[in-house]
């Protein structure tokens, strides 16, 4: 006796329809038949309340894509953009370990988990990082960002943007968009769309932080600076934006300063004239993150997901925590590494060590000048334990010292001396690499904010049990979007600082992904 699918039982189809990926193919499923059309409808919603349910209660797993060499690859980067269009995953910019930054545009089929370059067409944006990238009717909208010049003329400070661009998904084109009035070049904001309008907040502008809100009108392209009440969140970087409705949003976290980052939140009530600022009672702070800045957050339902370094992974005798040796050494503190306090530090970065980079091409490196190879003994060793743009690899710092001291009239013994610390490097290299391995990984933390836009305006940190190896290691400067039934995080930077380690102050240890990371609930056993 033959049978067809449409033989079996609802409940055997949708469990059927349930282990299809939930982006076009099971979108395409509805198309079959009304039966198939109501049978796949019932799944989505039932995939969603699991979601939803899964967040809640913290039961969420991660699973790494493994990279294939043979297709087409987006190169490593932080500090990109990236938001979700139907069934794809868009990226835009970002930077190297280098500063080197890049104005391209990737698109990842979430389908197939497959990365495909644009080649688009119109007035491209500059090379830049921490721009804000967002969806409204079939565009992206680009604002804002940062990135260093090319390497000549020497000594040129860092350039911050607020340039406006559209990107058109349908015809693939880069629109510039020029106004009358807009906000002053700002990197490191916060963006979410209300209605027709695109509303920023905060970010790093020209010498000082900000904490003021500027509106876009999407429709008429018009700029203006919205008026707030006397009561408001500090200035501000680094932080995260979540919409809640055409009238609400909510600020959380962000840094005010070098080594002062902030761990509250606040709620913009946005009707009428004066909007209206309003800070979030925040509720079990003891499971709240270390840190809650440059780490994007993610709306899920009525949770916010926000990943960061599990606190029971931090040790006191872990080799991220070393630097209790290496203090009394110094002639200055050692910071937070702040990746965007780089106005500190111009003229510090060796601009032999900067690449150039035009749409995403890379340059090659210069090694003409070497002047700034030694740098004085006199000198701080601060600007290395927080410059981002630093990249003191084995091959950029340990190499290239030992072929200026060859190329001079040293003796032979000085050559074996040269040899013998570039053995002791790459032991600390490995013994380093051996400590990650065990070391500190993303773990997820949710914030419940069912009850933020109640007259309480409270928020609750959820207890969770964390996975010790559960995630990647620790970065920053990723990106997380919510897709379906699943969050995608994508890149970012470690920066453990081997300035940590004693007799090996000139090394610094930073790396960049283009991994790609999903969390999602575990399987339903049933559709019940």
């Amino acid at each position: 006796m033959e049978c067809k699918i449409d033989d079996l039982p609802d409940v055997l189809l949708e469990y059927i329809l349930s282990l299809i990926p939930p982006y076009k193919d099971l979108q395409e499923c509805k198309l079959v038949s009304k039966k198939w059309f109501h049978i796949t409808k019932n799944v989505i919603q039932l995939n969603k309340k699991h979601f939803h349910k899964s967040v809640a209660n913290g039961l969420l797993l991660w699973s790494t894509w493994p990279s294939t060499h043979w297709m087409p690859t987006i190169g490593k980067r932080h500090s990109h953009s990236a938001c979700i269009y139907k069934n794809s995953m868009y990226v835009f910019g970002g930077c190297t370990a280098t500063c080197t930054a890049f104005n391209d545009l990737w698109r990842l089929d979430l389908d197939t988990r497959t990365w495909v370059r644009l080649i688009t067409m119109g007035s491209y944006p500059s090379p830049k990082a921490c721009a804000t990238m967002l969806y409204y009717k079939k565009s992206f909208i680009l604002f804002g960002g940062w990135s260093f010049p090319a390497p000549y003329p020497l000594l040129q400070q860092w350039k911050l943007y607020n340039e406006l661009h559209v990107y058109s998904i349908e015809s693939n084109k880069w629109v510039a968009i020029n106004t009358l009035e807009s906000p002053p070049p700002t990197s490191a904001h916060s963006a979410s769309i209300h209605k027709n309008y695109m509303v920023v907040f905060g970010g790093m502008c020209s010498g000082y932080r900000s904490n003021n809100v500027w509106c876009l009108n999407l429709d008429s392209y018009n700029w203006h600076k919205q008026d707030t009440s006397n009561l408001k969140p500090q200035p501000r970087y680094g932080q995260s934006q979540i919409e809640l409705g055409d009238n609400h949003l909510l600020v959380l976290g962000g840094c005010t300063g070098p080594n002062v980052t902030m761990t509250d939140a606040w709620l913009l009530n946005m009707e009428g004239t004066v909007w209206t600022w309003s800070k979030v009672n925040m509720h079990n702070t003891e499971w709240a993150p270390t840190r809650l800045w440059s780490h994007q957050a993610c709306k899920v339902g009525n949770y916010i997901i926000v990943l960061s370094v599990n606190k029971c992974q931090r040790k006191p005798n872990d080799t991220n925590i070393s630097l209790k040796k290496v203090t009394c050494q110094r002639t200055t503190p050692s910071r937070t590494y702040d990746p965007f306090h780089l106005h500190e530090r111009q003229g510090n970065v060796s601009q032999n060590e900067r690449e150039v980079n035009v749409n995403g091409r890379h340059g090659s490196f210069s090694r003409a000048t070497v002047q700034n190879a030694h740098p004085s003994p006199h000198a701080p060793s601060l600007t290395k334990s927080i410059t981002l743009c630093h990249d003191n690899s084995l091959s950029m710092a340990a190499f290239r010292d030992e072929q200026i001291r060859y190329g001079s009239n040293s003796n032979r013994q000085r050559q074996l001396e040269s040899i013998r610390r570039m053995e002791e490097r790459i032991k600390t290299i490995e013994q380093l690499n051996m400590a990650k391995k065990s070391g500190s990984t993303l773990s997820t933390f949710v914030l419940d904010i069912t009850n933020v836009l109640c007259d309480e305006c409270t928020a609750s940190w959820i207890p969770l049990k964390h996975n010790n190896h559960s995630g990647p290691d620790q970065r920053i400067l990723h990106s997380l979007v919510a897709g379906r039934g699943e969050l995608i995080v994508f890149g970012g930077i470690r920066k453990e600082g081997l300035t940590s380690v004693v007799n090996n102050p000139d090394m610094d240890d930073s790396k960049v992904y283009n991994d790609l990371h999903f969390i999602s609930p575990p399987r339903r056993n049933s559709l019940v």
